[in-house]
């Protein structure tokens, strides 16, 4: 992974440049989109091109990868082809780079209709797209780079089964975040403003290794007919073919995957894993983690078997009574900064909505965190040279930050705006009801369930969890240790064939302080709370 931050900025909209046409994009000198509907282009150009939705049909699992996210219309146009199929998909995942993304409110009103919010007279398909927009609008992420995961959508299947989108959107430039991808790609849809205006997105040295990313029989499709992308195409191994244009062009650009040979698997496996014929995982732990764990195979359609020594979920150190999320605030923006600024926005895109219905017990409006070593002028220069921390947390001086508390404070801190505690039991025991909701199979759990050791029976390609008697107590073809520092303590009772190098792992002591409840008879009277938690 680069260690430097990817770079954004987001996106300055122009004003159109003939009326109903789309926003203009004044850093590139072009429009978001022709002069015909953009839903138009969506549909003939990158669903059309790809063969879709034909082509997801029957499908467990389909991948998109797009290479400028923009307004968003392929994506929505995407989207609604999906929800229209009775055929779809199972999981429908679509991969989108932006290194200039909208505003939230800017995406707002560039889905807002000629018709004023809630006027009769929209066609289904109007009301039908801007009902999908303003779910899009409600889900947008704070502009923060990296990679953001959305599920936007969850429907059941005729039979029963869980179906959703995912949307995985990279915010940074594509320079930085598509050499490190891992995925499987079933149709690309290479999108962004023209080549003259943009080189970068359209580099040969990017698109001529699409094929690392191609899944067999991959398709591509864009509105650009120009020689330097038809000859990146042709390079990834892709049989490439000129189609009639929309809207005024002359041609659009088509292509096939036909790889001349089929190249090695890279060291790490693909993101989505090949998909195997049983995808079936046993995960040992069932504190946050395993829970975790869980949940998210779950998501991907496959089922899990969990077992832990304890009669119930998050018995160990998950079991605390409340636990803190929240991102952080490097000056450097490293790699340890922006794998807690993305756990703590993922955490909070996944729970907040259940804790404001009170399906969790929490609080997710944010978290202040004091810092006696930065200023106002300090904090402001780290602004400056990252603004999009302004999506994420704002300082605070000592006097804002006591009013915003509630309680005397000692200086000024961060106030993280997508931040906030719960309950990690609570949490652990919605994971596992979430992911029993996938399926009436997806999960089965197995509590006062002790293993003792673990070994792999390679003729039949699963492993096994065993009891202090060698008694069999689970076995599956994928395992997940989600047991603390006693993973190591299974891992040491594999053969010698099987063993594997120490892991750097300890026990490490942690302490709480717990207070009665305000107004019980034993609280302290001398204490106040604060308004959020600090």
């Amino acid at each position: 992974m680069n260690d430097r931050a990817p770079l954004i900025s987001p996106a300055r909209l122009g004003e159109p440049t003939a009326p109903g046409l789309a926003p203009s994009a004044p850093d590139f000198g072009d429009t978001y989109h022709p002069g015909t509907d953009a839903w138009a282009q969506a549909q003939q150009v990158f669903l059309a091109g790809n063969g879709l939705p034909a082509r997801w049909r029957g499908r467990t699992h389909f991948v998109i990868l797009e290479t400028g996210f923009g307004l968003g219309n392929n994506f929505l146009a995407t989207w609604s082809a999906w929800r229209d199929d009775p055929q779809r998909c199972n999981r429908l995942t679509f991969i989108s780079i932006e290194k200039h993304p909208l505003r939230k409110a800017d995406l707002a009103d560039v889905h807002s209709l000629v018709a004023p919010h809630g006027a009769a007279g929209l066609s289904p398909e109007d009301a039908n797209r801007q009902a999908l927009a303003h779910k899009l609008h409600d889900l947008w992420p704070p502009l923060t780079p990296g990679w953001h995961h959305l599920m936007v959508d969850a429907q059941r299947g005729p039979l029963g089964q869980s179906q959703h989108v995912h949307l995985m959107l990279g915010l940074g430039d594509i320079a930085d975040l598509l050499p490190s991808l891992m995925a499987s790609v079933d149709a690309f849809y290479l999108d962004g403003f023209k080549p003259a205006a943009n080189p970068e997105m359209w580099a040969p040295e990017l698109l001529s290794r699409l094929n690392r990313l191609a899944a067999a029989g991959a398709t591509a499709a864009t509105w650009s007919a120009a020689r330097v992308v038809r000859d990146a195409l042709s390079t990834a191994q892709f049989e490439v073919r000129k189609v009639p244009g929309l809207g005024g062009k002359f041609h659009t650009t088509e292509a096939r995957f036909s790889p001349r040979f089929t190249p090695p698997a890279p060291a790490g496996g693909l993101w989505p894993p090949t998909p195997v014929v049983h995808q079936h995982a046993l995960v040992i732990g069932a504190g946050l983690a395993g829970c975790s764990a869980t949940w998210s195979l779950a998501r991907q359609g496959w089922r899990v078997t969990l077992l832990d020594a304890a009669p119930g979920p998050a018995q160990g150190a998950s079991g605390n009574p409340g636990g803190l999320f929240h991102s952080i605030v490097h000056g450097d923006d490293g790699l340890h900064a922006r794998a807690h600024r993305a756990a703590a926005l993922a955490t909070w895109a996944r729970v907040h909505e259940a804790i404001s219905r009170g399906d969790l017990p929490g609080q997710c409006q944010g978290l202040l965190r004091l810092d006696a070593r930065q200023d106002a002028a300090s904090a402001q220069t780290m602004l400056t040279r990252q603004p999009w921390l302004a999506e994420q947390a704002r300082w605070l001086t000592q006097a804002e930050a006591q009013a915003l508390a509630g309680i005397p404070v000692p200086s000024g801190g961060w106030h993280f705006l997508q931040a906030g505690w719960l309950q990690p039991g609570a949490y652990a025991r919605w994971l596992l009801a979430e992911a029993h909701q996938q399926s009436s199979d997806a999960v089965k759990t197995h509590w006062s369930c002790t293993v003792a050791r673990i070994q792999h029976d390679e003729a039949r390609g699963l492993w096994q969890a065993l009891d202090a008697h060698h008694r069999l107590l689970a076995e599956a073809p994928s395992l997940v240790l989600a047991n603390a520092w006693q993973a190591q303590r299974l891992l040491d009772t594999l053969p010698a064939s099987q063993a594997t190098a120490p892991w750097p792992m300890s026990a490490v002591r942690g302490q709480i302080t717990c207070l009665p409840a305000m107004g019980s008879p034993d609280a302290p009277p001398h204490i106040a709370l604060p308004h959020l938690p600090v």
